[in-house]
């Protein structure tokens, strides 16, 4: 009995470690833009600025031969790895420090969050997003950000008038397979006690 439960545990370690590393081999990671505390209700647009770089970055990494031309490089091409609805793609370019960013207006899902995402295998963080309302008009920039289960969450708090990560108690991965594992221990402790209290 005990080597059964011992062979399961270890079956079920080496599976935990098998889902971790598959669950960072996904091809997109998902960036997440959430609105909160906005209890005046205030009307903004959110834009995501992807760079030149990222653009020019996924033609290459989908193998096409397309030339990067601005905004004419979405609008006339399909390319697989950018989802994006050509509508919302804006005229108007944004520059910043001789970098050119495509602007794209984003939608809210059922959950309120924009979303988009980004190819995994590129490692900067620099496209942007912009905020634009009627009284405002401001650029965020996303570098310093994290990238957790394949998702960077950003939070505009529009009362505090900051954007964040999101505040969170976080176990480590370890963390949670040594509890477990502690769990399945006292597990087999008992099983083994009530075994001799039934034999005596």
């Amino acid at each position: 009995m005990k080597k059964r439960i011992v062979c399961l545990l270890f079956m079920f370690i080496i599976i935990l470690f098998n889902v971790s590393s598959y669950s960072k081999t996904k091809d997109f990671y998902e960036l997440q833009f959430e609105v909160i505390n906005n209890n005046e209700n205030k009307n903004f647009d959110i834009y995501l600025l992807l760079p030149e770089e990222y653009i020019e970055f996924v033609i290459e990494n989908d193998g096409l031969e397309i030339e990067y031309t601005g905004i004419d490089t979405l609008k006339n091409n399909d390319i697989p790895s950018i989802n994006v609805d050509k509508s919302k793609l804006q005229e108007d370019i944004y520059k910043e420090d001789g970098v050119e960013y495509i602007q794209i207006l984003l939608d809210k899902d059922k959950k309120d969050i924009y979303s988009f995402e980004i190819l995994s295998n590129y490692t900067e963080l620099n496209m942007k997003y912009r905020i634009k309302s009627e009284s405002e008009d401001y650029i965020v920039h996303i570098d310093n950000f994290k990238i957790e289960n394949d998702i960077c969450e950003i939070q505009y708090d529009v009362d505090q008038n900051i954007v964040k990560q999101p505040d969170k108690k976080v176990f480590s991965f370890y963390t949670i397979i040594l509890i477990i594992i502690l769990i399945i221990i006292i597990l087999l402790a008992l099983i083994s006690y009530i075994n001799q209290k039934i034999n005596k």
